[in-house]
């Protein structure tokens, strides 16, 4: 250690080189020569230079920092989406507020204020619920996972996604090819994007292999948890069965299959079983879960990024992207 951080003027005493060359070199901006960055940013290390992001906000009149609004950060498909975003936005010196919304647009709307009177760079909605867009006004936001209900009117946002209806064709395609011909969908809500294409793109590939549109049926859970799974899952196998069920989310599937194999419905033999998201929830469950894989990872990473070039001012190489998703495919379905 050689004594406490130093400033841009004391850096640029150190080295022998302009103040205007050592802020390139920090923002990457500019032209100077490999040797002057490589002692620039010796110095920076060996004097423990830390920006001052009090100075920069304002200049810019935002701070360095991301909400990040979250529907359940106890859910683990979210809570690694939310890591990586928060680890991608630290990479670039930026800080993160972490909203977690309960699912409640009201809550939403006051976590959204909030940030707001804190004069944030800009909003990564982590399969929010955004209605209040009255509130955003010009500020940079990046949706993950949902469709918007309304769009921002100034244009400063961008839609990062998995390709659902292709997930909830893979569920269909794979039921139906081990032999499933009474099929259910348990999915969360009605009211959700995902979701909804999810079963969209099920009852699309089972109406391709042949079957009725009245031979799937749908059943609704209000929360996207074990317990709602399991609750559903006992009522419809009481009502009359069905041999091959596709939950929209892992969380529902593993609640289901604990609920059938209490009822002596044996998993895979009686019915076959397939969740969406592919967390540990399905690899380490009772029976081992087919289930889409979402890239957590790529996601959180992509999103990051789209929104860092957004406040930039920056054109992201798309306003909307879709990732493909892929089957893992395990006991649950006879794999």
């Amino acid at each position: 250690m050689k004594g406490e951080p130093v400033s841009i003027r004391e850096i640029s005493e150190i080295t022998g080189v302009s103040v205007a060359t050592v802020s390139r070199v920090i923002n990457n901006t500019g032209r100077f020569s490999k040797e002057t960055e490589a002692r620039v940013k010796k110095a920076l290390r060996d004097y423990h230079y830390m920006p001052n992001l009090a100075a920069r906000g304002l200049r810019t009149k935002r701070i360095a920092t991301v909400g990040v609004v979250v529907p359940d950060i106890t859910n683990e498909y979210f809570a690694r989406i939310t890591l990586q975003v928060q680890e991608r936005l630290f990479a670039q010196q930026y800080s993160t507020i972490i909203c977690n919304t309960d699912e409640k647009a009201d809550v939403e709307r006051r976590h959204l204020d909030m940030l707001l009177a804190q004069q944030v760079s800009g909003v990564m909605y982590v399969a929010g619920m955004p209605h209040a867009f009255d509130r955003l006004g010009r500020l940079p936001a990046v949706f993950i996972d949902r469709e918007p209900q309304a769009q921002p009117q100034s244009g400063k946002s961008c839609l990062i996604g998995s390709d659902d209806r292709l997930g909830g064709a893979l569920a269909a395609r794979e039921l139906l090819e081990k032999g499933c011909r009474r099929l259910c969908v348990m999915k969360y809500r009605d009211d959700v994007s995902t979701h909804n294409a999810r079963e969209a793109g099920f009852r699309q590939a089972a109406r391709e292999a042949g079957l009725a549109e009245d031979a799937v049926r749908v059943e609704i859970a209000a929360e996207a948890s074990v317990a709602a799974g399991a609750a559903h899952a006992a009522g419809l196998w009481e009502a009359g069965g069905f041999d091959g069920l596709f939950c929209t989310t892992d969380a529902l599937a593993v609640g289901a299959a604990g609920a059938l194999l209490e009822r002596g419905a044996a998993i895979p033999q009686a019915v076959k079983l397939v969740g969406y998201d592919d967390t540990s929830l399905a690899r380490y469950g009772a029976v081992p879960l087919t289930s889409v894989h979402q890239s957590t990872e790529e996601l959180g990473r992509l999103a990051a990024d789209t929104l860092l070039q957004i406040i930039e001012g920056r054109e992201p190489e798309a306003r909307r992207v879709q990732l493909p998703v892929h089957l893992v495919v395990r006991a649950s379905t006879g794999g």
